[in-house]
């Protein structure tokens, strides 16, 4: 599972500790037994950011890995406060950004790209 958090015109936009990939990427995290995936939504971003989120969204889906998995992408708005109380065993950072500010990889195999594109697109046309 990944999300988008957004309050906007913000998207919140983390880097993972200890990975091999260095760029910007969007929360992300697993379905536990018995778990809906948008309360795995809400609470993954909670355990990795401590915000609270709401109106969470499903967005697309894609295939995952060689396993088999199955990747579900979703957005969510953020509710109250914006204050990171980052994770740092899962990430090595997180912030807010405008869209002016993220730069997307011309990549159209991966979900966060598209999902992270669509934001932007999103925000563009509401400023138009």
């Amino acid at each position: 599972m990944i999300v988008g958090v957004h309050d906007g015109s913000h998207l919140l936009m983390t880097k993972y500790n200890g990975r091999d990939y260095k760029g910007y990427a969007l929360i992300a995290g697993f379905v536990e037994i018995g778990e809906s995936a948008e309360d795995t939504v809400r609470r993954e971003v909670f355990e990795e950011v401590g915000v609270q989120v709401k109106n969470v969204t499903y967005y697309a889906s894609q295939p995952w890995g060689m396993d088999g998995g199955f990747l579900l992408g979703f957005y969510a708005e953020l509710d109250g406060a914006d204050r990171i109380e980052l994770d740092r065993e899962e990430l090595s950072m997180a912030g807010w950004y405008a869209a002016d500010e993220i730069t997307v990889e011309d990549d159209d195999i991966s979900l966060t790209s598209c999902m992270i594109a669509n934001w932007k697109r999103v925000i563009a046309a509401r400023s138009l």
